[in-house]
């Protein structure tokens, strides 16, 4: 049970059958060392949260780049995943004209490893499959994509420093 949008670049380490899911991002061409660009409020020492797009609605958004093939991942969209943004609709688009690179000191190459929490099957099927909001519907298979909690960490690929919670948002 891997989202779609990472099926192809998450390599899962460990999952446990409560619904918790973590593991390394990996290229297609095999690279692990990424440059990172998103979007969101900043706050001390590294960690990023939602930024006010508008009056009611938010956004966050990390992206990885490749360092050998230069090829883009999106990681995480608050818009497209958790429920705050995806079924509420608090969430908006971000243009990639708006995001920044991510820089820990001099270094800007990143390994990353990221941790995903999706509630219960049988939570979700009552709360939003059977009962979902007005003019809305979801099937089981959305489960992968509505996280209810997500942490990013990021390891600069030099130093060995350690980004920790770069991105820890809840997201239910």
């Amino acid at each position: 049970m891997k989202p779609k949008h990472l099926e192809k670049i998450l390599r899962v380490t460990e999952f446990d059958d409560r619904g918790t899911m973590s593991g390394i991002i990996v290229c297609e061409c095999g690279c692990e060392k990424f440059g990172i660009k998103y979007f969101g409020d900043i706050y001390p020492p590294h960690i990023i949260g939602t930024r006010a797009m508008d009056e009611n609605r938010y956004a966050c958004v990390v992206k990885a780049v490749c360092c050998d093939c230069g090829k883009e991942w999106e990681l995480f969209d608050y818009s497209k995943h958790g429920y705050d943004g995806f079924i509420c609709k608090d969430g908006v688009s971000v243009p990639e004209e708006k995001l920044v690179t991510a820089v820990a000191g001099e270094e800007h190459d990143f390994e990353v490893e990221i941790s995903i929490e999706f509630d219960d099957e049988e939570q979700f099927i009552e709360e939003v499959v059977d009962d979902p909001p007005e003019g809305m519907n979801f099937t089981p298979d959305d489960r992968v994509n509505i996280w209810s909690w997500v942490v990013i960490n990021l390891k600069c690929a030099k130093s060995g420093k350690v980004l920790k919670d770069f991105v820890n948002i809840e997201l239910a």
